[in-house]
């Protein structure tokens, strides 16, 4: 398979993941995870250019998740435990600018940008920007996301209630 055709799969399965969030299917978004996830993002600090290190993996993280933990926060939400997502906010996922980075015939690094919006009872609207950077693995015929790596690109994000 061409780089570009791989490219054009995974544009449409990260469409595909943005709808299942935007239409509270958030079940079908879990499955869309191996076992083994690691669903993090790492809180940044402006450093000169050159000196900020992301890929460490010992940084503070706004969030750091197993399957467990993302199962949970999708529990919470359901059984409206969630407090600040009640009623439910409206979300909208934008996805773009998505590469293949590296590919063999069982595992794809694909990155992509992100834009993340969220309006909450009338008065509060959000947005996150940031960028992706995904490791998925074939399994079964089914491509399977091992790791998420989110950087967003804001200095300061108030309660971060939204999945990405």
């Amino acid at each position: 398979m061409s780089t570009s055709d791989l490219r054009r799969e995974f544009e449409d399965l990260l469409y595909h993941e943005a709808w299942l969030l935007d239409h509270d299917r958030l079940e079908e978004w879990l499955d869309l995870f191996a076992d083994t996830i690691h669903y993090w993002a790492p809180v940044r600090s402006n450093k000169v250019r050159g000196k900020e290190d992301l890929h460490h993996h010992n940084l503070v993280a706004h969030f750091d998740d197993d399957k467990t933990a993302l199962m949970m926060r999708v529990q919470r939400i359901r059984t409206g435990a969630a407090h600040a997502d009640e009623p439910p906010s409206r979300v909208r996922h934008f996805i773009s600018n998505v590469r293949v980075l590296e590919a063999t015939s069982d595992q794809v690094q694909v990155t992509s940008n992100f834009i993340v919006f969220k309006s909450r009872r009338d008065r509060d609207e959000t947005l996150f920007v940031g960028c992706r950077e995904d490791r998925w693995r074939r399994s079964d015929g089914r491509w399977k996301l091992e790791e998420r790596f989110i950087i967003l690109d804001h200095d300061v994000i108030g309660n971060l209630t939204v999945l990405l």
